[in-house]
């Protein structure tokens, strides 16, 4: 797996809303927003999530720290993968301010 982060075109529909579409090779995981990550919604699924019926997702962490002074992000969907570079970068005196945030993206 590797995530990369994408500028949104002025043709897309959430141009202005967030900053980067982050995918996953060829497909959208989620949006990068100023505030955070926001997950994908397509109109297949808001609809599903109308009508009671559960909605497949998936979890995304989000590892914040700041290395020499300069915040860092890096994105996972393994919460192994992702608890194996805490611990490794828990050890290292000039990483600080580790901090994880979790969110759903939709399947």
């Amino acid at each position: 797996m590797h995530l990369s982060y994408e500028k949104l075109g002025l043709d897309h529909p959430m141009y202005g809303k967030a900053e980067y579409i982050v995918m996953d090779q060829l497909q959208a995981v989620c949006y990068k927003t100023k505030e955070g990550y926001l997950p994908i919604e397509s109109k297949t699924n808001s609809s599903t999530a109308q009508n009671s019926i559960e909605v497949k997702s998936h979890s995304l962490y989000v590892l914040s720290f700041k290395m020499n002074d300069e915040a860092e992000e890096m994105t996972f969907k393994s919460k192994k993968k992702h608890d194996k570079a805490q611990s490794f970068f828990s050890t290292k005196d000039y990483i600080t301010d580790i901090q994880t945030t979790v969110y759903k993206t939709l399947d």
